[in-house]
């Protein structure tokens, strides 16, 4: 086995266990299974009942409409508070400095913080289709192969997102302003986009973002994919938008989380 080998294979070895680590005491903590839980049904509840008939679009069923939109904002607005709030958590109760004393990559540790909160988004994605099928909407026409396309592209929209929220721990080395600024970018993500209504109903000025948004390419691939219909290029603009934010934000991140738990004389 070369160092090269040698090393890439302790590296996920690494990234794995931290990984179980940070899914076990997720799954230990009652309150923020209740948050993984709550949210999607109360997303579910005043997006398509209280607002669905201000926000219909002309000709279509806003359940149905909605319902892949609410998948992807269900992701967004739960990923990136609590992946900022484990992160700053990580960085002020002094765990980093056991990571610093073991040959430890900075990615692994990150890696494992991120990979792990993304998956947890599998109980929001769990709690809403159950809810999509209580009320009526149709799943039949996903089929097994859009099925798991459409879990692997949530899966990395949340890990994604779970890297956007990690960058901003670290750059401000795990403060409060971090929840803010996490506050400003999910709320345009979440809310500038097709995820709730058409980008053809916002302003032009708006609508330009909106199209460009990755929430916008990922919930119009998964609505495509729900109808049953060709997804076009929004699959193919999703992953590339996610795997750019992963790849940059990754590097960014493990060279910031390095500086900032790094000894003095180091």
């Amino acid at each position: 086995m070369t160092p090269a080998v040698r090393e890439l294979t302790w590296w996920w070895l690494d990234a794995w266990l931290l990984t179980s680590r940070s899914v076990r005491r997720t799954f230990r903590a009652p309150d923020t299974i209740f948050t993984m839980t709550a949210m999607p049904v109360i997303f579910f509840v005043f997006f398509g009942y209280v607002l669905g008939g201000m926000m219909r679009p002309p000709g279509q069923d806003y359940p149905t409409y909605l319902f892949p939109g609410l998948l992807v904002a269900t992701i967004t607005f739960s990923t990136m508070p609590a992946v900022i709030a484990a992160v700053s958590a990580d960085l002020r109760s002094g765990i980093t400095d056991r990571f610093r004393a073991l040959p430890t990559s900075p990615s692994a540790v990150l890696t494992g913080r991120t990979a792990a909160d993304g998956a947890r988004n599998i109980i929001g994605i769990v709690v809403l289709v159950l809810l999509g099928a209580i009320t009526g909407i149709d799943l039949t026409a996903l089929g097994f192969g859009r099925a798991v396309a459409s879990l692997a592209l949530l899966l990395l929209y949340g890990f994604a997102m779970a890297w956007i929220a990690a960058f901003l721990a670290v750059v401000t080395r795990g403060g409060e302003a971090a929840q803010m600024i996490g506050t400003a970018v999910s709320g345009p993500l979440g809310f500038v986009s097709s995820l709730y209504a058409t980008p053809e109903s916002m302003p032009s000025w708006l609508r330009v973002f909106a199209e460009l948004n990755p929430a916008s390419h990922t919930g119009d691939a998964l609505r495509a994919w729900l109808a049953g219909q060709p997804a076009g290029a929004s699959p193919w603009y999703s992953a590339a938008w996610l795997i750019g934010i992963i790849a940059v934000l990754g590097w960014l991140t493990a060279h910031r989380f390095r500086r900032t738990t790094a000894r003095p004389s180091e």
